[in-house]
């Protein structure tokens, strides 16, 4: 939705900086224009949703920061480990993402698979051979 639209369906104008926080309460809604626009004009001043809105968008960000620093550092660990060739290093990027995670990034990575890593996949492997099966 357009900030022209939203003042159309609204009647209210608000600032280029009011509208990015309207837009992205729109965006994480399934809602369509007419409806968005009918709720925003009986609740969308309301200082207490409006706080609470900003603090869940607040924490959102924050989450996917400290996903995307996890998933940083165990690609880092999981460089090392291959580096010095030591599982210390995987075993603490499996802590941070799982064993299947550690798996997937070491071959995204293009490193070399750990005995460790070969037998998580057979044993995937090796359960979906029994669904298949089954």
């Amino acid at each position: 939705m357009t900030q022209k639209e939203f003042e159309e369906r609204t009647g209210i104008i608000p600032t280029a900086e009011e509208f990015d926080y309207i837009h992205a309460v729109y965006m994480n809604t399934s809602m369509d224009k007419d409806a968005f626009c009918k709720e925003y004009k009986k609740h969308g001043e309301s200082r207490i949703i409006r706080e609470v809105h900003v603090r869940v968008l607040n924490y959102e960000m924050k989450c996917e920061r400290q996903k995307n620093a996890i998933n940083e550092l165990a690609d880092f660990l999981i460089g090392k480990a291959h580096a010095y060739n030591d599982t210390d290093f995987r075993n603490q990027a499996v802590r941070l993402v799982g064993k299947v995670e550690v798996v997937k990034r070491t071959i995204e990575l293009g490193l070399p698979l750990w005995d460790e890593d070969r037998k998580i996949i057979l044993s995937m492997i090796e359960e979906q051979g029994k669904k298949i099966a089954g």
